[in-house]
């Protein structure tokens, strides 16, 4: 009787071994396959804005293809800073439909213009997939795609710029909040914000804060509406 508990323990042991064993088999040859199939995470998209006239001297943002990443930038006299970054599906496809039109790995252009606007701050936009990496750098161009390329990415950095001012002076000094409103109204008209609905949830807790200046909590109402209408 104890040599067939025996043997009936070994047989059991080596079947979960052996389910274990391929299991990890499968996880590996999973993880293997999308990489090889060019899993959208593996892809990193970067962009650098400098220019040490600016009161913001640096500006950088890097994300992967699923859209997250990191957005740090440097104000004069002060440390670098750098906040999670989540980049809408929206502009996300943008982007990606940018790099495609472009070839951008694949692509031997310059797109520096032959006259140098070095005063405007220069651009460095970098794309890495499957171990392939390029970058470009240049501060005017007269390429329509990679000037939209380079506008959304700027676009991106004004709203986080904005989403992170306004969070701090709510925190920190509420009275200045109608000055952020405007700045922020100014930029949702202008275009110059790549995702408005970023703003979303932040604009209707201040429509509801008693610590921020009533100015503020009716601009934020007003730029609900703006933004449900797509305005």
């Amino acid at each position: 009787m104890r040599k067939l508990f025996s043997a009936l323990f070994l047989t059991f042991f080596f079947f979960a071994f052996s389910v274990a064993a391929t299991s990890q088999v499968v996880v590996k040859s999973d993880q293997s396959s999308r990489l090889a199939n060019g899993d959208p995470s593996t892809v990193i998209y970067q962009y650098k804005f400098e220019n040490e006239r600016f009161v913001v001297p640096l500006q950088e943002l890097e994300f992967d293809g699923s859209g997250h990443g990191h957005f740090r930038f440097k104000k004069k006299e002060s440390e670098e800073l750098v906040n999670e970054l989540s980049v809408s599906s929206p502009v996300l496809f943008q982007i990606q439909s940018l790099f495609s039109q472009l070839n951008f790995l694949s692509s031997q252009e310059n797109y520096q213009h032959k006259k140098d606007f070095s005063h405007l701050g220069t651009v460095t936009i970098t794309q890495t997939q499957n171990g392939r990496e390029r970058s470009v750098r240049f501060n005017y161009s007269d390429n329509p795609a990679i000037n939209q390329l380079r506008e959304i990415f700027q676009n991106i950095v004004t709203q986080e710029t904005r989403f992170f001012e306004l969070e701090t002076v709510r925190a920190t000094d509420p009275l200045s909040t109608p000055a952020q409103m405007r700045m922020l109204d100014d930029e949702l008209r202008s275009k110059r914000i790549a995702d408005p609905n970023r703003f979303v949830p932040l604009l209707k807790d201040l429509k509801l804060d008693e610590g921020v200046p009533l100015i503020t909590r009716n601009h934020a109402e007003r730029l609900l509406q703006r933004i449900s209408k797509g305005k």
